[in-house]
């Protein structure tokens, strides 16, 4: 029945990645996965299919995928290194970087390339024709591969990955589709799930973890983003795993007051002129004003002003927050940058889907080329790169080039 459903493409690649696996003795497995509700999960799914197969991951949770970052993550040997809810669009640098050293599987859905290696392999809905931004999450596609190479269900992935799908706000116009709506009814089918209509839309109750999806979501992703620099991810990623004791969702409470309270400030700056425009862009730069939170936030903060009646609604949102080259799990590494995080308001949102406008997915990623920096996970209305501090409005100035060509064509 999975075969069945998933598609000829799809499952050729799931088949060479189960093959490249069952080939090589590995001396470990490591496991590297976004710091969102999705990415947590994706990486959950990963860690109890492994753990299933009789090996033990080593985890990795990082926000963005830049050299600096690969190179600690690489610095070992004859590993297995998967990739998941990121590094779609960063495969070349990720091959490189490793140099053969180990086996890299890259599970995206973000808009990504292909990529040429004997040791490594990029599975991407993208690369199939499957939206990323609607219909299959990092969860979904990493749930499928799971099921694919343990020939079996696994109890509560179903579930994590339509936890990952909400988190990803894949039920925007009423409830998941696609592959997302294939792990639902698989967790329905499992006793994991419950379809419950709320105002026209679906809820889905998960009985592990006797919440809603969308609540377990915005708790993942708080531990993951705001309380990054903290560890806050391995709290989601055991709560994933075995479900939310009493002391971490007042720890996730306490962390969404904090986000609230800096974002309730900085909004206001905004107001009162914090913010420059463009032709096709606002933007502006917190700077380190969101510490100690995670570079995520600056997205989240974009996506939750960029409906805001301060903010034109026929222009792109942007905004900047340095880097801080500390990381958890990984140590220091030997760069100085800043994130950017681009947002589409919803008016001009429903343009860039329907074609009218070009989307973040291409004109980001070639902006961010031609400054030197490294994009990734990108969609079509929402996306983020790494750049060095100090091209900021070299950044901008060179989106906006790229936007004019791209409208006149």
């Amino acid at each position: 029945m999975l075969k069945e459903f998933i598609g000829d493409e799809l499952i050729k690649a799931l088949e060479r990645a189960k093959e490249g696996i069952c080939a090589v003795e590995f001396r470990d497995v490591v496991i590297v996965h976004h710091n969102d509700a999705d990415g947590i999960c994706a990486g959950t799914i990963l860690y109890k299919s492994f753990s299933a197969l009789g090996m033990k991951p080593k985890m990795y949770c990082i926000e963005k995928v830049h050299p600096a970052i690969i190179e600690k993550i690489h610095a070992r040997e004859d590993s297995l290194i998967v990739y998941t809810d990121l590094g779609g669009l960063a495969g070349d640098i990720i091959r490189d970087m490793d140099a053969g050293r180990n086996l890299v599987l890259i599970l995206d859905h973000h808009p990504s390339k292909e990529v040429r290696g004997e040791k490594i392999l990029v599975i991407d809905s993208e690369l199939f024709g499957v939206s990323g931004d609607v219909f299959i999450s990092a969860s979904t596609l990493t749930y499928l591969f799971c099921r694919y190479i343990t020939d079996s269900e696994i109890e509560g992935c179903a579930s994590l990955a339509v936890i990952g799908s909400v988190g990803d706000y894949h039920d925007r116009s009423g409830g998941i589709l696609g592959y997302d709506r294939y792990a639902l009814e698989q967790a329905i089918d499992a006793g994991e799930a419950k379809i419950k209509i709320d105002d026209s839309r679906e809820r889905y109750f998960l009985n592990k973890f006797n919440e809603f999806a969308d609540v377990v979501a915005d708790y993942l992703t708080t531990l993951g983003s705001v309380g990054y620099y903290e560890g806050g991810y391995k709290l989601g990623f055991n709560a994933a795993l075995h479900g939310f004791s009493d002391e971490v969702i007042k720890r996730a409470n306490e962390l969404k007051r904090l986000k609230d309270e800096k974002f309730k400030r900085k909004i206001e700056e905004l107001k009162n002129g914090g913010i420059r425009k463009e032709k096709h862009v606002q933007w502006f730069h917190v700077g380190r004003d969101f510490m100690p939170m995670g570079v995520k936030v600056i997205g989240l903060f974009c996506h939750g002003i960029k409906d805001m009646s301060f903010i034109d609604e026929d222009k792109f949102v942007a905004g900047f927050q340095d880097f801080i080259p500390e990381l958890p799990d990984l140590g220091r590494i030997d760069w100085e940058g800043v994130k950017v995080s681009f947002r589409a308001p919803a008016p001009l949102e429903r343009k860039v889907l329907s074609g009218e406008v070009p989307g973040l997915d291409i004109t980001l990623p070639r902006a961010t080329e031609r400054v030197g920096g490294t994009a990734d996970a990108s969609h079509r209305i929402a996306a983020a790169s790494l750049i060095d501090k100090g091209r900021e409005e070299e950044l901008i100035r060179e989106w906006e080039a790229i936007m004019e060509e791209l409208s006149s064509t």
